[in-house]
């Protein structure tokens, strides 16, 4: 299990990606998934709280300098997901297209 998974309610990092201009919320997942639905559960768990961060005036609060900018969840994986969790990442994309935030996935190389 991923242990930042289990904190939903924390943020793991919010950066500035230069290249980009994308202030970038950062899920730290570098353990083994599981793919149980508990994980699945607590990953759109963690994202649903990201986004409501982001649309609740949370990330402009704390980052004032993020307002205007573009914004993006990323889950950090040292493990490509395992086929249902990536499922459900491709569907949350779409409805947190739909507020304006990206969602992706970045494979990290131990």
């Amino acid at each position: 299990m991923q242990t930042n998974l289990k904190s939903p309610e924390k943020l793991d990092l919010v950066t500035l990606d230069a290249a980009s201009q994308e202030y970038v919320l950062i899920i730290s997942a570098m353990d083994d998934w599981d793919g149980s639905e508990e994980e699945q559960a607590l990953l759109l768990q963690k994202i649903n709280n990201y986004l409501n961060f982001v649309i609740d005036g949370g990330l402009a609060e704390h980052f004032p300098q993020s307002k205007g900018k573009p914004t993006r969840i990323q889950i950090d994986s040292a493990a490509a997901l395992p086929p249902n969790t990536d499922r459900i990442v491709t569907q949350a994309q779409a409805l947190l297209l739909q507020h304006g935030v990206r969602l992706c996935v970045n494979l990290i190389s131990q």
